[in-house]
């Protein structure tokens, strides 16, 4: 004796519009899509860092604010002790300027007025 029900579902089964469905679960596939993102990011990242560490390189050193300020005074301490050596250095050349010009002054008056040369 034949099954009946076996004939009947063959016969369903046989008249329905097949799909074609997906093997895995839409959650499987997000989970996926989201991992190959996180793995880009990452590598992006990491990319990024390093390009970076490369660039450092050749960036001015960081040194700390108090560090800094100090080496600024110092800086502006030595630019003034230059400043007034320099004003010193010029004040002792125009006095010394000053001086030639009056022994020369006095040496064309006394030539001048006839001072003999061997006159002691």
């Amino acid at each position: 004796m034949a099954d009946a029900r076996r004939s009947a579902r063959t016969r369903r089964d046989a008249q329905r519009a097949f799909e074609l469905q997906p093997v895995r679960s839409r959650a499987w596939r997000w989970g996926v899509a989201l991992a190959w993102s996180a793995a880009a990011s990452v590598a992006g990242a990491g990319l990024t860092a390093w390009a970076l560490h490369a660039a450092e390189a050749r960036r001015c050193p960081v040194v700390a604010p108090d560090l800094l300020q100090t080496r600024l005074a110092n800086a502006e301490l030595a630019l003034e002790q230059e400043r007034a050596a320099r004003l010193a250095l010029q004040k002792a050349a125009d006095a010394a300027q000053a001086e030639v010009a009056k022994r020369q002054a006095e040496l064309l008056f006394l030539r001048g007025h006839g001072a003999r040369p061997n006159a002691r």
